[in-house]
């Protein structure tokens, strides 16, 4: 289900109409600057735009309302996913190594598996293991995060503050299909810039 665009004006509605844009999941898919390039979309549209996608739990694209001391860009938008706020909310969370924000989508009982490199059990043994090879991150782009049943997905790049990237790909299994279900399992898969585990 899409929602309408809102009063935004004849020309600014016309303008997006014209790029395919006719609802506010279309408006997500771009970003702000992109948008007031078009000749019809102005400020004030933008503006009520802006509005609109954030009484949706929506944001243009790239933007998001998670405050962390890194820059955070692409697929943020959970659309009213449950799972999908859980993936992201571990994936930011295990970059700063919140154990209360962790917790809350975490199982006591989680198994964390890295391809290739360790599974360790149990939400003390994840936290520590965060712990001693904690990073200090400039940002992470969000390539995709997707959910359906009992499972998810999400990858994308971590680049840490001395310039190194790491390619990420973390498969989740949750405990249920339940919309407020904890993490149990996650697999993940990593590639260094270094091509080093």
């Amino acid at each position: 289900m899409t929602t309408s665009l809102p009063k935004i004006g004849k020309p600014a509605t016309n303008a997006l109409n014209n790029i395919g844009v006719t609802s506010l999941e279309a408006v997500s898919k771009y970003d702000r600057t992109s948008l007031l390039g078009i000749h019809g979309v102005g400020p004030k549209a933008i503006g009520i735009l802006e509005d609109a996608l954030k009484a949706k739990n929506m944001n243009f694209k790239g933007e998001t309302d998670i405050e962390v001391p890194f820059q955070l860009t692409g697929d943020l938008s959970c659309d009213n996913a449950p799972k999908r706020e859980n993936m992201l909310t571990f994936l930011i969370n295990s970059a700063l190594i919140d154990e209360d924000k962790l917790r809350t989508v975490l199982s006591e009982d989680v198994v964390w598996e890295v391809a290739g490199a360790f599974k360790i059990e149990g939400f003390d043994a994840l936290v520590q293991e965060l712990t001693e090879h904690q990073t200090n991150i400039a940002s992470i782009e969000v390539k995709a995060n997707i959910s359906h049943g009992k499972s998810g997905a999400i990858h994308g790049t971590q680049t840490a503050e001395n310039g190194s990237i790491v390619y990420f790909s973390d498969v989740f299994e949750f405990e249920s299909h339940r919309k407020d279900a904890k993490i149990k399992y996650i697999t993940s898969y990593v590639i260094m810039d270094e091509g080093e585990f």
